[in-house]
């Protein structure tokens, strides 16, 4: 198979092809890694690679493989993915679209649900579960629902996003009625991912909860076997508090797997910040380099929010002079030194 661009080659490389690439770009100075390249695995060292994908077409390495992809046609082995499908680096494009970042976490939401609904013969074949079932968990403000319904949106199957709590109702019985009636109108649609907002509010751990109010988590836990008896359906549950779940929904076989969604580091926090800003009037003069060190250890949501504080600041200028304004960066210090509550910190 032919490749077009740079995102298809880096997903049809070996790990030893990518390290050679990797190892290339360091000795010339285009990107310095954070740790030794020998222990990156395959998927970190694509991770690595597409952030600086803007220079890799520079390196003799990356010409060589084009060149041999494109005359060629080589192509790694079909067994790995199908041949239906198209290839790891074209999925991550289309299914986070407005996603910057995160790539680790993509890569599982493609490899974990999108696969196995998309190539069930294939997957049965490997033993694949047909209804996978996972917990997307961090700290708040990293992007845990943007990232999922990002996904379930672009994924061409039928979804439904359920705020958990707000299926709760003070009638005996009448929660678990609207849980079944959920799981089983999605037995009609086919491949489905259901996703539930806000988990642990509905299905905390039995042991530190009044026993009359047990029955939501039980009944979830029998549809989640029953789910599994039926492919096609993939459970993703979001929470900011896995450890107050019960601990039978985190056994394999109810929730088969976990992404932790971390805090973004230095390369997705200057992805974040020169690409929102990319859409606002901010100054020339603004070296995002620099904000992404300022940012350290902020959240994505704390990122956002300095964009738009900033530019609401320089909104207000416009609004009192009556001209267009830039946005300084005075106003992203400003942002930083008056804090989420609008009072000076």
């Amino acid at each position: 198979m032919a490749v077009s661009n740079l995102e298809e080659l880096l997903g049809l490389l070996s790990r030893r092809e990518l390290l050679q690439i990797a190892r290339e770009g360091r000795d010339l100075g285009y990107f310095r890694p954070t740790y030794p390249l020998s222990h990156y695995d395959a998927h970190a060292l694509r991770r690595f690679l597409r952030r600086h994908i803007e220079r890799l077409a520079r390196l003799p390495s990356v010409q060589q493989f084009l060149n041999r992809y494109t005359k060629t046609g080589k192509e790694r082995p079909s067994t790995s993915t199908p041949s239906s499908l198209p290839p790891l680096a074209k999925l991550l494009q289309q299914l986070f679209p407005g996603v910057y970042g995160m790539e680790r976490e993509r890569e599982l939401l493609v490899e974990w649900v999108y696969l196995p609904l998309a190539a069930p013969k294939e997957a049965q074949r490997y033993g694949v579960s047909l209804s996978p079932t996972l917990l997307v968990e961090g700290s708040p403000g990293n992007g845990k629902s943007y990232l999922v319904r990002q996904f379930s949106q672009a994924s061409g199957f039928y979804h439904r996003i359920i705020h958990t709590p707000a299926l709760a109702t003070k009638w005996y019985g009448e929660t678990e009625r609207r849980l079944r009636m959920l799981i089983h109108a999605a037995f009609k649609e086919v491949p489905a991912i259901l996703i539930f907002e806000e988990i642990d509010a509905l299905f905390p751990d039995r042991e530190q909860n009044l026993e009359w109010l047990n029955g939501p988590t039980q009944q979830f836990l029998l549809l989640l076997d029953e789910i599994k008896e039926k492919p096609g359906i993939a459970v993703i549950g979001i929470t900011n508090r896995a450890q107050k779940l019960d601990p039978a929904l985190l056994r394999p076989g109810r929730f088969d797997k976990r992404i932790h969604v971390t805090p973004p580091d230095y390369i997705e926090r200057l992805l974040l910040l020169s690409r929102y800003a990319h859409t606002m009037p901010f100054s020339k003069d603004v070296s995002w380099e620099k904000w992404a060190e300022i940012t350290a250890g902020y959240s994505r949501a704390e990122i956002l929010f300095i964009l738009r504080e900033a530019g609401f600041r320089a909104f207000l200028r416009h609004y009192q002079e009556g001209t267009p304004q830039v946005i300084r960066e005075e106003d992203l210090y400003a942002s930083i030194r008056f804090g989420w509550g609008g009072q000076e910190t």
